[in-house]
């Protein structure tokens, strides 16, 4: 289990890991390892809800580390870009490595998310 640098987000399972770094300039830096699906996308979803509750809206999901996701974490992925749109930031989906990127190029994702 990981500890996190920002107390506002937590992962508690083995399965997956959020760590969130904000430097003093730019966007919020959240990077996330581990499978992504129904029992561990609840701390994903709080930790990002968080952040644009706090007005953190530029922000960077580091995706390099998935190694499985489900449609629910797709879920959370556009949610999570409709609320940093509707509040002026800017979210980006970096580095999902070729069967994430797959699945949201397959489901249309890639369209609506900046994906890179």
């Amino acid at each position: 289990m990981r500890l996190l640098r920002n107390p506002g987000c937590w992962a508690f399972r083995p399965d997956v890991a959020i760590d969130v770094a904000t430097p003093a300039a730019g966007a919020t830096v959240v990077t996330v390892g581990g499978e992504l699906d129904l029992a561990s996308v609840p701390q994903l979803r709080a930790c990002l809800a968080d952040l644009v509750k706090r007005g953190q809206v530029d922000i960077v999901l580091d995706l390099s580390g998935v190694s499985f996701c489900d449609s629910t974490a797709l879920g959370v992925f556009v949610g999570t870009n409709r609320r940093v749109t509707a509040a002026g930031g800017h979210i980006e989906f970096r580095e999902p490595r070729a069967a994430l990127r797959n699945l949201l190029v397959v489901s249309g994702l890639d369209q609506i998310l900046h994906i890179s």
